[in-house]
């Protein structure tokens, strides 16, 4: 039977312009980590205004969110590779303490 315990991860949330969306990957690729989850099309409100989900013209131009969980030693390489590329592009990073089962599926082998 499988346990019901969980284990604390940090949680990484990275929205970005899409077409910046092979750099963030290789970032999370030379961490370590295990997958990610890729949701496009992101619309809100940012520092600059309103930001629109899929543009009619162009995919890349619009706004994605990637999203892992993982050890703490995986993410920090991430945050310190996405410091200087947020500091000359849109976007923005989110790191959160969370807690999961299956520990096995967030870890590297």
């Amino acid at each position: 039977m499988p346990s019901s315990a969980l284990h604390a991860m940090k949680k990484l949330e990275v929205v970005i312009e899409g077409e910046h969306v092979a750099f963030v990957e290789g970032l999370m690729k030379d961490a370590g980590m295990t997958g990610y989850t890729l949701v496009r099309d992101v619309a809100g409100m940012g520092h600059h205004g309103p930001h629109a989900g899929r543009l009619t013209y162009n995919d890349l131009g619009s706004y994605v969110m990637l999203i892992a969980v993982g050890p703490e030693k995986q993410i920090a390489p991430i945050l310190e590779g996405l410091a200087p590329f947020l500091g000359e592009h849109s976007g923005v990073a989110f790191v959160s303490d969370v807690q999961v089962m299956r520990a096995e599926y967030f870890t590297a082998p």
